[in-house]
């Protein structure tokens, strides 16, 4: 098998990708001042760990570098400084910013999970792989839902077709909180602003709190990160320092939550996600150069959509290894073979699936919130 045009075409393709990563960039920089390319790229490392996490579930060691529960820890923080650095900007009154603020929120979360939720509801539909003793990482198979609760997952309300959307309704509780927390910040200080962060971390940790009430600061660490830069700057290998301690401590912060508890195990994950950011954009750190790859930077332009369509990829294709190819052979040894194969096979699916769904739901929807914002602010539209 010649390999050789393979790899010339990937390295086309990356040329492409990285001409087109820096255009994008720079058009972003021009009017977003708080965008940041290492930032996006850390947001599409993220994606690419919760899609490694959920390739093996009930491996731990896997989970040092696809700690999933840790990258969805710092889409909340990364949530919580991007959203921070919008609400700095505002202008106008406090209903109209906050307003404006949901409105956005809205055209930017909803219609690609819209389309995605609705394609896992098909797949779950159609279901082809049941019975036959199969292998599956998920539960379409075995999933009973009746009309009501379908409808529910359509609209919203209820994760239960694509459960990785969990964290969307923690996103969308952060997004309505962030807010009222800016506004409140507003007359404070740090010795206010420490405060309020460790009442938000205590009640983080009252028993029975739901997964929003448990997250909801790493938002406003997030947010309070804009406010950590403007002090005085230490010395480069300070950052670097943070950024490495920070690290190792995020990718290992699993096997601390299994010795001190879910909540724990948390807050150092949040901790650890901040000191990274911080790391990034105080130090200029890039963690080696990686976030300064076009594929890294691709990978978080998409990183939603690799969020949102990577559980159904997954099964397809996991599915269809162990029917077609492994169904003879259970050996425990063969068994995670194929998931690391079906890992490897599903990242381009998913990568590309991903791109149709930004290049075709998500930026379109985008742009559509920002052409009708004047009408949120009861204002004429203009005509393009």
């Amino acid at each position: 098998m010649q390999l050789t045009p393979f790899f010339t075409g990937l390295n086309l393709i990356n040329l492409g990708m990285d001409e087109q990563s820096t255009v994008t960039a720079k058009s972003q920089q021009r009017t977003n001042p708080g965008f940041s390319v290492k930032l996006e790229a850390l947001r599409g490392l993220a994606a690419l760990m919760v899609v490694g996490h959920h390739t093996f579930p009930n491996h731990t060691w896997t989970h040092i570098p696809f700690n999933g529960s840790a990258a969805v820890s710092l889409f909340f923080v990364l949530s919580g400084y991007v959203l921070g650095l919008s609400l700095r900007r505002g202008t106008g009154t406090v209903l109209q910013q906050y307003g404006l603020f949901l409105w956005r929120r809205v055209f930017r979360i909803y219609p690609a999970y819209f389309a995605t939720t609705l394609a896992c509801w098909i797949y779950w539909q159609w279901y082809p792989f049941e019975g036959g003793g199969g292998r599956h990482l998920w539960f379409f198979e075995t999933l009973q839902l009746g009309h009501l609760q379908q409808i529910k997952n359509l609209l919203f309300l209820d994760q239960s077709i694509n459960p990785v959307t969990w964290s969307l309704k923690v996103e969308m509780a952060g997004s309505i909180v962030l807010p009222l927390l800016h506004f409140l910040s507003r007359k404070m200080r740090w010795p206010g602003w420490i405060m309020l962060f460790a009442a938000m971390v205590l009640l983080s940790f009252v028993p029975g709190s739901g997964a929003s009430r448990q997250r909801l600061y790493m938002f406003y660490l997030g947010y309070l990160i804009v406010d950590i830069e403007r002090l005085p700057k230490f010395a480069d290998h300070v950052y670097a320092m943070i950024t490495c301690l920070s690290g190792c401590l995020f990718l290992a912060a699993n096997f601390v939550g299994d010795s001190v508890g879910l909540r724990f195990e948390l807050f150092v994950e949040a901790i650890s996600a901040a000191g990274i950011v911080l790391g990034i954009q105080a130090g200029g750190s890039s963690l080696g150069g990686i976030l300064n790859r076009p594929w890294t930077r691709f990978a978080g332009r998409v990183s939603y959509s690799v969020f949102l369509c990577h559980q159904l990829i997954l099964d397809v294709v996991v599915s269809l290894f162990h029917r077609f190819a492994f169904a003879n052979h259970p050996s425990t040894g063969l068994a995670y073979l194929y998931l690391w194969l079906g890992l490897l096979v599903s990242l381009p699916f998913v990568l590309l699936v991903a791109a149709a769904l930004y290049r075709w739901v998500e930026a379109p929807f985008m742009k559509l919130g920002k052409r009708l914002e004047p009408a949120a602010r009861g204002l004429p539209i203009q005509r393009l």
